[in-house]
């Protein structure tokens, strides 16, 4: 006898059909927010989505029209093409010593499903995947703003000879909001760092969904690095929440190159076939290994995940989970995982916050007018980590890969059972 499905079964399937169709509606809504952004930047550009084969949640973005690869694979790439009867692409010069192939208007991801193919390798050629503040399942911080009157909770200056610098890599840097939020801190963010142009939608007073997160996490740094002795430079390449990968190695390269001694990196990206990424590793071996003294922190993300996220992932970058407001916990919407070093909380932050209307998903609005949001993701835990970074700098003399060992030691030393290495501010 067939069984039939009891209505208890029936109502539990339906149920989670329901939660399923939720869930990508909403992860719809905001790729469309993305394409907006993305086409509103100074080098706006396409961006494709590839799905999950199940149809819920998304494997990888990328950059239509691009391809990448490192100069030394450029050969084996264009014989590929030739292999597979596809005309060959342009070749641009990228940073790291990287090759961007143009491809026009052919789908970057089935072309490069068809070069693996050919090659027998996924990780000679790739799309030109795109960095968000969060990806995967729900493309945002872990968490909307909430409306909050502050204030940013500080540790002490810190007492040494040394100076640090650091360089913020996300949204740019909300000028006005260091004078509405009040918060003396942001005095030592450079004069040259780059503004945050997509604050404000069409001149109105309506934030936009990204709007101040760059200013949000340069306040979670100086909060814990202090002002007095840190230079902050605020880099502006996640316009509008994303950016491809190439763009993110080309900011990167600029932080190092001008001296960085940390550079904290509030974004991340899942990839093609899982690999790791092209751009990333030439980075490394290209950029940061001419510059040793430099400490690269990023963000874990925030999809509840054990998938490897990068750059996070990488053994050369500090990656940084997040734990709950008052850290006895992971917070659950923290990725997590063997590639995580550390965690610190992230989860009801407190950060300066642009004053307007915010619109959340569902059309409820509200009114920020105390110059600050309560915020969560591992977007504020990161900041926090390379303030840590900066501030042992700081107060024991010492370069930048000695003071992240020392942080880290000191993380190792309060680990909390079944998470991991933690880090508490206070």
């Amino acid at each position: 006898m067939a069984h039939r499905p009891s209505p208890t079964t029936i109502s539990a399937d339906a149920a989670s059909a329901d939660a399923m169709f939720d869930q990508n509606h909403r992860l719809m809504e905001e790729i469309q927010r993305l394409h907006r952004n993305i086409a509103r930047r100074p080098d706006g550009f396409e961006m494709g989505v590839r799905w999950h084969r199940t149809g819920v949640g998304v494997e990888y973005l990328y950059r239509q029209g691009q391809l990448v690869c490192r100069a030394g694979d450029l050969a084996t790439a264009l014989a590929a093409f030739d292999a597979i009867g596809q005309p060959g692409p342009e070749v641009a010069h990228g940073p790291a010593d990287l090759r961007v192939l143009d491809v026009g208007d052919r789908d970057a991801a089935d072309l490069a499903d068809a070069l693996a193919s050919t090659l027998g390798r996924d990780d000679l050629v790739t799309p030109n995947h795109v960095l968000d503040s969060q990806v995967h399942m729900a493309m945002c911080p872990a968490t909307e703003p909430v409306p909050s009157d502050g204030p940013v909770r500080d540790l002490p200056e810190p007492f040494g000879t040394r100076r640090s610098s650091v360089a913020v890599v996300d949204t740019g840097f909300v000028h006005a909001l260091a004078d509405e939020a009040g918060y003396q801190r942001f005095s030592a963010v450079t004069g040259d760092s780059r503004a945050d142009a997509q604050v404000y939608a069409d001149g109105s007073d309506r934030i936009e969904p990204y709007g101040g997160h760059g200013t949000a996490a340069a306040a979670c740094l100086l909060a814990v690095s202090g002002a007095e002795s840190t230079s902050v430079h605020v880099d502006s390449c996640l316009v509008g929440g994303a950016v491809d990968e190439v763009t993110v190695v080309d900011a990167l390269t600029a932080a190092v190159e001008s001296g960085a001694d940390v550079v904290s990196l509030q974004a991340g990206m899942y990839t093609r076939e899982h690999v790791a990424s092209v751009a990333f590793a030439a980075f490394r071996d290209e950029v940061l290994a001419a510059h040793p003294d430099t400490v690269v922190v990023a963000a874990a993300g925030n999809n509840g995940s054990d998938e490897k996220f990068w750059p996070a992932a990488f053994d050369w970058v500090t990656s940084v989970g997040g734990l709950t407001e008052d850290g006895s916990a992971r917070a659950g919407w923290s990725n997590h995982g063997e590639w995580v070093d550390v965690y610190a909380p992230g989860d009801n932050v407190t950060v300066p916050f642009p004053n307007g209307t915010y619109e959340y998903h569902g059309g409820v609005t509200a009114e920020f007018s105390g110059g600050h949001a309560v915020w969560s993701g591992t977007s504020f835990a990161t900041p926090a980590v390379a303030g840590l970074i900066a501030r042992r700098m700081i107060e024991d003399g010492v370069d930048a890969p000695t003071a992240r060992d020392r942080v880290l030691a000191d993380a190792a030393d309060a680990e909390l059972a079944g998470v991991g290495p933690r880090l508490l501010s206070d």
